[in-house]
C-alpha cells in the first residue's frame, strides 16, 4: 500500500502544478514583454507537457481507487473539484487556485478526465457520492462535450447499481439524455437504461415507458432496431431478445429476472396507450393527463422542456406517421381482448371526452389527439382477425388434442365477434354520433376523419346499418353513399389497372369510341407534319357582305370606301414564301 500512496502524492503534485500555472498565465501580466518566436514555442510545448502530465496523473489516480479502494484521496479531491467546478458559469473567487479558469475551454482532455476520475472515487465512498451526485446530473443536461455526456451517463448507471435510491430521485433528467442531439450518447443511454430494466433496478413506471416510445422513431436505424428488440422482449415476453443486451454489456444476469421482467411488462402497452397518445403530441388540456403530469416532475420549467423534448407534434405527414409506427407498433403487442379494451378506452376517454368538453378541439394539440383517435380506431391492428386468435390459441394448446383445440377457437372466435359487435353498438356508436354533432357545429376538419372511421368501422356490417345506426337515420344515409361511393372509385380504379395489364400480360380491347377519337387525332398530326404552308390570303376566297347602303347603291361602278381599302392592302405571305 505505501507504493500506492505515493504514486497517488506524485499525482496530486503534477495536477496542482498544472492548475496553478494556469492560474497564473490565465490573470496574465500585461507588464511584461510577450514571448515571440521560438520563445513562445517553447512555452506552448512545456504547457502542452504539463497538461499530458495532468491527465495522465488524474488517469492514474481512478485507476489506483478502483483497485485500492482503502487507499487516501483526500489530497487530490479538492483539485478535482477545482477542475470540475470551473466550467460553472457562476462567479468564482479569484483567489483559489485556478477560480478564474475554465478548464472546460483550456484544456477539455483534463475536464473530462477529472469528472471520470471523481466518479470512481464516488464508487468507492457514498458520503462523497450523496455531495456530488447532483453535479454529476447538472453537468449531464448543461454540458456541450458529447463525450463528456457520454461518461456521465456511463457513471449515472454504476451509480444506480450501487446508490439506487439516491440516483432514482433523478431518472426524469436522466432519461432526457435519450433525445440527446448526439447519436452515440442516445445509442448509449439506451442500452445503459435497458440493461438496467432488464436486471430490475429500473421499474416501468412514470415516464420511463413513455420516453421510451419516441426511440421506435429515432433517426438512427441501430437504434431503432435496439428499440424494436426492447419492446419485442419487454411487451412479448421473448428472452431471446434480452439477451442481446447481455452480449452488448457482457452482463451475466440471472434468469429469473428475465422471467420476472417478462411476467409484469405485457400490460405496459395497454395501461400507458392512451397517456401515449397525450404525450407524443404534447396536450395537456386532459385533466387526469395533467394530474400525472405534475405528479411525476418536479419543476415547471423543466417539465415543460421535458414534455416538449419527447413530444412528436404537428399535423404534417411525417409527424402523423411517426405516431402511427409507435401507435401501430404497441398494438401488435397487445391480445384481443386488450385490443377491444383498449377500442373502449379511445371512445370513452378521448372521444367522449371531445363531447364532455374535458377535451378542447380548438387547438391543434386536442384535434391532433382526435385525429389520432380516429386514425387508431379505424386502422387495420385494431381489428380482431381470426389470424390473431389463431396464432394465440397454438401459443396456448401446444402439444394437445387437434379436435379439442379446433372447437375452443371457434367458440373464442365467435365470443370475441360479438363482444366487439357488442362494444361498437353500446359504446362506439352513441359517441360518433353525439361527436359529430358537436364537430358539424363547429365546422371542424375532423369531420372528414370521423366519417372515413366510421366508414372503416362499419364496412364489416353493411347489412346491419338499420339495427346499429337506428339513432341518426340522416348518418346512416351519409356512411351509405359515402360507402357505395368509395366502392365505385375503388372499382373504376381497379378497371383502370386491369386495362393498363400487368407487366408481360396482353393489353385489354380498345373501346370503339377512344379508336375514333385516336384515328381523327393522327389525321390532323398527319396534314400538320406534311409541312403544307398556309395559303396567302389573296387566294381565298372573300365572303359576300351584304351593304347597308341598300341595293341600288352597288349598281354602279363604284364600291364603299371601306372595301376599295381592303382591296388595296397587300397579301400576307407564309413563312416559306418570306
Amino acid at each position: 500500500m505505501k507504493w500506492v500512496q505515493q504514486l497517488i502524492n506524485k499525482a496530486v503534485d503534477s495536477l496542482e502544478t498544472y492548475i496553478k500555472g494556469t492560474s497564473q498565465d490565465s490573470r496574465g501580466c500585461s507588464y511584461n514583454t510577450p514571448l515571440t518566436g521560438k520563445f513562445k514555442g517553447r512555452k506552448e510545448a512545456s504547457t502542452s507537457k504539463e497538461m499530458s502530465e495532468a491527465v495522465i496523473a488524474v488517469f492514474t489516480v481512478g485507476s489506483v481507487i478502483l483497485a485500492c479502494p482503502d487507499a487516501s484521496v483526500q489530497g487530490i479531491i479538492p483539485l478535482l473539484h477545482t477542475v470540475i467546478t470551473s466550467g460553472n458559469p457562476e462567479p468564482r473567487p479569484t483567489m483559489l487556485a485556478g477560480g478564474a479558469v475554465s478548464f472546460n475551454e483550456v484544456a477539455p482532455s483534463l475536464y473530462i478526465q477529472s469528472w471520470d476520475t471523481m466518479a470512481k472515487i464516488c464508487l468507492v465512498d457514498d458520503k462523497l457520492a450523496k455531495r456530488y451526485i447532483p453535479l454529476f446530473v447538472q453537468e449531464l443536461e448543461r454540458s456541450d462535450l458529447a463525450t463528456l455526456r457520454n461518461n456521465i451517463m456511463i457513471a449515472m448507471a454504476d451509480f444506480y447499481v450501487r446508490y439506487t435510491a439516491l440516483v432514482d430521485c433523478y431518472m426524469s433528467k436522466i432519461t432526457k439524455v435519450l433525445r440527446d442531439p448526439c447519436e452515440v450518447v442516445r445509442r448509449q443511454t439506451f442500452v445503459l437504461l435497458a440493461k438496467l430494466l432488464q436486471r430490475d433496478y429500473v421499474k416501468w413506471r412514470g415516464v420511463l415507458f413513455l420516453r421510451f416510445l419516441p426511440s421506435l422513431v429515432d433517426e438512427s436505424d441501430k437504434i431503432r432496431h435496439l428499440a424494436d428488440y426492447l419492446f419485442g422482449s419487454i411487451l412479448k415476453g421473448l428472452l431471446i431478445s434480452l439477451l442481446v443486451f447481455c452480449i452488448i454489456f457482457l452482463s451475466h444476469c440471472m434468469p429469473n429476472m428475465n422471467i420476472n421482467v417478462a411476467a409484469k411488462a405485457p400490460l405496459l402497452a395497454y395501461n400507458s396507450f392512451i397517456e401515449a397518445i397525450y404525450v407524443l403530441n404534447n396536450c395537456t388540456g386532459h385533466g387526469g393527463y395533467s394530474e400525472s403530469q405534475s405528479q411525476s416532475s418536479q419543476g415547471s420549467q423543466s417539465s415543460d422542456r421535458g414534455q416538449t423534448l419527447f413530444a412528436i407534434r404537428g399535423t404534417d405527414e411525417r409527424s402523423r406517421s411517426k405516431r402511427m409506427h409507435i401507435y401501430v407498433s404497441l398494438l401488435k403487442q397487445m391480445a384481443p381482448e386488450h385490443l377491444l379494451a383498449t377500442s373502449a378506452k379511445l371512445c370513452a376517454e378521448i372521444l367522449a371526452g371531445v363531447c364532455d368538453g374535458l377535451l378542447s378541439v380548438d387547438d391543434a394539440a386536442g384535434r391532433a389527439v382526435v385525429q389520432d383517435a380516429l386514425q387508431i380506431l379505424a386502422c387495420k391492428e385494431m381489428r380482431i382477425h381470426p389470424s390473431i386468435l389463431a396464432d394465440n390459441s397454438e401459443m396456448d394448446d401446444d402439444g394437445g388434442d387437434g379436435g379439442t383445440a379446433n372447437a375452443l377457437q371457434a367458440a373464442k372466435g365467435r365470443a370475441v365477434t360479438q363482444v366487439a359487435k357488442k362494444n361498437l353498438i353500446q359504446i362506439a356508436i352513441p359517441i360518433f354520433i353525439e361527436l359529430k354533432r358537436l364537430l358539424e357545429s363547429k365546422n371542424s376538419p375532423l369531420t372528414g376523419c370521423l366519417m372515413e372511421c366510421l366508414r372503416a368501422l362499419l364496412k364489416d356490417y353493411k347489412n346491419e346499418f338499420d339495427e346499429i345506426l337506428v339513432a341518426d337515420k340522416q348518418l346512416q344515409k351519409e356512411l351509405l353513399y359515402d360507402m357505395q361511393k368509395f366502392e365505385a372509385g375503388k372499382g373504376k380504379s381497379s378497371r383502370e389497372g386491369e386495362a393498363a395489364g400487368p407487366s408481360g400480360s396482353s393489353p385489354a380491347a380498345p373501346d370503339p369510341s377512344d379508336a375514333a377519337t385516336k384515328a381523327t387525332a393522327r389525321s390532323v398530326l398527319k396534314e400538320m407534319n406534311r409541312n403544307v404552308p398556309t395559303p396567302p390570303l389573296h387566294t381565298m376566297s372573300v365572303p359576300k357582305v351584304k351593304s347597308v347602303l341598300g341595293t341600288g347603291a352597288l349598281s354602279g361602278s363604284r364600291r364603299p370606301a371601306i372595301l376599295e381599302s381592303v382591296r388595296r392592302l397587300e397579301p400576307f405571305g407564309s413563312d416559306d414564301e418570306n
